[in-house]
């Protein structure tokens, strides 16, 4: 019997996908769910999981770009609070990521934030594409999404590239790593790349992942069946690091 689930979260996103794994629960008893939240969604969509036939899920205000996801090349919003760009639609015409790119931040201002924030927001989104071009091996897989409401602003970058663990052990030094988990404790660490020691390579997730943290309240990396989360608490001050399984 299905249960009603007013807001789909990261956690349930989690418990979904665990219980899918497990078998404990097959695509046809999903619990019925509303997507009010990008993040939650889009990391939903990459498992495949939404996919599969089924009323369980209401996308709300998302179901557009659901399906501009589904068709590809880049997609916005008539407001201008949403929209995406596939890594494929920046590479046949580099001038796709500066028309995301424009849009994006002007979304953020127009949300709430500063220049500056805004700014920073869309240069961290432009470091992640970097990266799946660097690492990911799929990277015709990609794609950059944001979602604007007021003093708000969520953005996704994905891929359904090898993962960090696979990324990373292709470096001898860290051949040794068996998990997901460990590989992204590992990339978010102050140096570690599987280019960390090439002169001018191997930064690796940390700079991203401290320059964000520092100005966001939610911070979540996910790659394959494990994630990394960081959220604000009240005051400003970061909690500590948590990491799912999933």
């Amino acid at each position: 019997m299905r249960c009603a689930i007013e807001s789909l979260t990261f956690a349930l996103v989690d418990d979904i996908t665990l219980s899918i794994q497990s078998k404990a629960l097959d695509a046809a008893n999903l619990p019925r769910v509303t997507a009010e939240d990008l993040g939650p969604l889009i990391e939903l969509k990459q498992t495949g999981l939404i996919d599969r036939p089924g009323d369980w899920l209401h996308a709300g205000r998302h179901a557009s770009l659901l399906y501009g996801l589904a068709n590809g090349g880049k997609w916005f919003n008539a407001a201008g609070r949403q929209g995406f760009v596939s890594v494929n639609a920046i590479k046949d015409d580099c001038t796709n990521w500066t028309d995301f790119a424009m849009r994006a931040k002007r979304a953020a201002v127009e949300s709430g934030f500063a220049d500056d924030s805004a700014g920073q927001l869309v240069a961290a989104i432009g470091e992640l594409h970097a990266n799946i071009l660097e690492h990911s091996e799929h990277e015709y897989s990609g794609y950059l999404v944001f979602d604007a409401t007021p003093n708000r602003f969520e953005f996704v970058v994905a891929d359904a590239g090898v993962g960090v663990l696979q990324s990373l052990r292709t470096h001898p030094h860290f051949a040794y790593v068996k998990d997901s988990g460990t590989a992204l404790e590992l990339a978010l660490s102050e140096g570690v790349s599987r280019f960390y020691d090439v002169k001018d390579r191997g930064r690796g997730f940390r700079p991203i992942f401290i320059g964000l943290a520092n100005t966001s309240n939610h911070l979540r990396f996910r790659s394959a069946d494990h994630s990394r989360e960081i959220v604000r608490r009240h005051g400003g001050r970061r909690r500590q690091p948590t990491n799912a399984l999933a």
